[in-house]
């Protein structure tokens, strides 16, 4: 088979080197053409007729790689942080597992995101919103510790860092007064959090979204109202670093939401930040437009 391999070697466990991927993927027999994404040059392997893609890396690794793979199936190999993608799409952290069954994997559809701000479109994978999630971007950004956050040996100690933080900013931040409109139904308030989800999982392998399917057509839209902060704090002090515990807070499906807000305020999208967006702020959904491929057990999840 003729596969493009894009692989993250600065991701959180990019230890293995592009050489030994190469061989993996060699060695079962499949026709192999080979890019790091930290070169500028990477997208030229996409531009070959290849059957598949397979991206070695994590969350931020998969948001830049799959729009641009069309039609082209996808497969993961996580070796990011959270791996939030590959989680909620049943991905094998093994490759050597990957390369000998690659032919005979299941393909499913993907939804993308899209967010207009005035002219501007960005997709998404994830999520995207405003409020506490986009605040811990922007506080990681500028954190004191981040060469030690860089130099943390394990998963657990990221998301326990990332997750103290999110704990600080939703107990002292002023929420944002927002009109949502998710397809027909609107919603004014004050909010803490309000997030588009096309995944389960968001930040820190946080379950925000619990039975998001990536698939369905639909986004689910999560919000906090300013009123509901101790719900919210309750929720993260019962996380534990990478164990996903169910969110249980207002939310509706849809397929097109509509942002006003009055004032400034940060919008993250996958885990990217606009910082000064222009509202109002429309968030749509485009079905189906992207494939990937599930193996094995993982094939009967979902």
């Amino acid at each position: 088979m003729k596969i493009a391999l894009l692989h993250n070697p600065k991701s959180f466990r990019g230890e293995t080197g592009g050489t030994d991927l190469l061989r993996v993927f060699e060695r079962a027999g499949h026709d192999v053409s080979y890019a790091s994404t930290r070169e500028p040059n990477w997208q030229s392997v996409l531009s070959e007729k290849i059957e598949r893609a397979v991206i070695v890396g994590g969350d931020g690794t998969v948001q830049l790689v799959a729009p641009h793979l069309g039609s082209t199936p996808f497969s993961i190999v996580p070796s990011g942080t959270a791996n939030n993608i590959a989680q909620c799409l049943r991905q094998t952290s093994n490759a050597e597992s990957l390369a000998s069954q690659l032919d005979r994997g299941e393909t499913r559809y993907l939804d993308r995101g899209r967010v207009w701000s005035g002219t501007e479109s960005k997709p998404f994978l994830e999520a995207t919103g405003i409020g506490v999630f986009a605040e811990l971007i922007l506080a990681m950004k500028d954190w004191p510790q981040k060469a030690e956050m860089k130099q943390a040996e394990s998963r657990k100690e990221k998301f326990a860092r990332a997750l103290e933080e999110l704990r600080k900013i939703s107990r002292g931040y002023r929420g944002m007064p927002l009109e949502l409109k998710a397809d027909d139904t609107i919603v004014i308030d004050r909010f803490l959090l309000v997030a588009a989800m096309n995944l389960e999982l968001i930040g820190p392998r946080l379950q925000l979204a619990p039975g998001a399917d990536p698939g369905d057509g639909y986004l689910d839209l999560v919000f906090v109202r300013e009123r509901r902060r101790e719900s919210l704090c309750r929720w993260l002090e019962c996380q534990l670093p990478g164990q996903k515990n169910a969110a249980d807070f207002e939310g509706l499906r849809c397929r097109r939401v509509e942002v006003c807000a009055s004032n400034l305020a940060p919008v993250h999208i996958d885990s990217h930040l606009m910082q000064k967006p222009e509202f109002p702020l429309v968030i749509e959904l485009e079905s189906a437009v992207l494939k990937y491929m599930v193996y094995g057990s993982s094939s009967g999840a979902r």
